[in-house]
């Protein structure tokens, strides 16, 4: 792994995810952290310029301007997950990073540091100075290194000499407890009707909104959602939302009136969930159908219901002591990133798929990214 590569496995709100150094120095990179920062020192930094993005050996960014208490600065940045890592790099040491000036990091346990000769850079916490959510980041980091893997995966399943439909179910069963997991401390927390609330809002998220559909389904229940309609329910979050590159078939407005629209319709939908799980079922077709019909009633276009199935309410249910995880795996998959449908062609997967290819193939494709 470069260092570049760095990441760090964090527990939020929807459960555990990965955060690659590299999605901070893409928010530092577009200029998206400005400040003033407080810096360890007392002074207050601003970020005039955020330098040359440096792929390479050395600081991060190289000549930075930045303004410490009104003053102008030129040198360079480095930027680091945790501030240990500093000293673990051999930062210290190493004389190609003396001209920094700033070293930014991004969790707590902020101390100074010393470059080679024994001078110490200013040195500020950019948590609380972010933007957008950890989590947005790490999921807009993840799709960005999706880009490109499709080859990569294809090319390293045919080489690892195992079964390509073995290779992916085991992938595929990870992720599942991963998520069965997050559903059942959701339940614990919430119980099932604030849980089934929280983890379809949650789902109905793209494109780096997963966060503020959480804020709404933690601040409103279904019932004052309906009330209060859906133009007060979007604006609660005017200027949280990010709509850049969005599909319109993936716009929150959208996607809260659907939800909403749901929660009119059928507004005993949570209940009817648990029903529709006791009941046996021909086959995962005829459960499919039947959940959107009975449980979610077409209120949400098929791709995305499916979505919210393998998302959100399988492993929910799974998480109440009723066995979902082989209907989650046969499931179809729902909305999946172009990649993922490459990667499936490039291995001559069936046309139809299981979910249980596409989470394989998403979890082999974030492995590869962090490679």
């Amino acid at each position: 792994m470069s260092r570049d590569d760095e990441v760090e496995e964090l527990t939020g709100p929807y459960g555990p995810f990965t955060l690659a150094e590299r999605a901070i120095q893409r928010l530092w990179a577009a200029g998206e952290v400005r400040g003033p920062l407080p810096a360890l020192s007392g002074a207050l930094i601003e970020v005039v310029r955020p330098g040359a993005w440096n792929r390479g050996a050395g600081p991060d960014f190289l000549g930075a301007e930045l303004r410490v208490d009104g003053a102008r600065t030129r040198g360079d940045v480095e930027i680091h997950l945790r501030c240990g890592d500093w000293e673990a790099h051999g930062h210290g040491t190493d004389p190609a990073y003396e001209s920094v000036v700033l070293h930014a990091v991004l969790l707590p346990d902020l101390r100074p540091v010393r470059t080679s000769s024994g001078r110490v850079p200013e040195a500020a916490l950019l948590l609380p100075h972010l933007p957008r959510d950890l989590e947005d980041l790490a999921e807009e980091d993840a799709l960005l290194e999706l880009r490109g893997r499709a080859h990569a995966v294809a090319r390293r399943l045919r080489e690892d000499g195992e079964d390509v439909a073995d290779r992916l179910r085991k992938q595929a069963a990870a992720r599942f407890v991963r998520k069965a997991a997050h559903a059942s401390a959701r339940l614990k927390e919430r119980g099932w009707v604030a849980a089934c609330h929280a983890l379809v809002v949650e789902s109905l998220g793209s494109g780096g909104n997963r966060a503020p559909m959480s804020e709404l389904a933690a601040d409103l229940t279904p019932e004052s959602m309906t009330l209060i309609g859906l133009d007060a329910v979007y604006m609660r979050k005017c200027g949280r939302w990010r709509l850049r590159g969005l599909r319109p078939s993936g716009h929150p407005y959208r996607r809260l009136a659907q939800y909403l629209d749901l929660n009119r319709t059928h507004p005993a939908w949570r209940e009817s969930l648990l029903r529709w799980a006791d009941r046996p079922h021909a086959s995962v077709n005829a459960a499919r159908r039947e959940l959107h019909q009975e449980v979610l009633a077409h209120a949400l276009p098929e791709g995305r219901a499916d979505t919210v199935a393998v998302d959100a309410l399988l492993p929910l249910l799974h998480a109440t002591g009723r066995p979902f995880e082989r209907p989650w795996m046969e499931w179809p998959p729902g909305n999946r990133p172009d990649e993922v449908e490459e990667a499936r062609r490039l291995l001559g997967l069936p046309a139809r798929a299981s979910n249980w290819e596409v989470q394989g193939l998403l979890g082999l494709m974030r492995e590869t990214s962090a490679a």
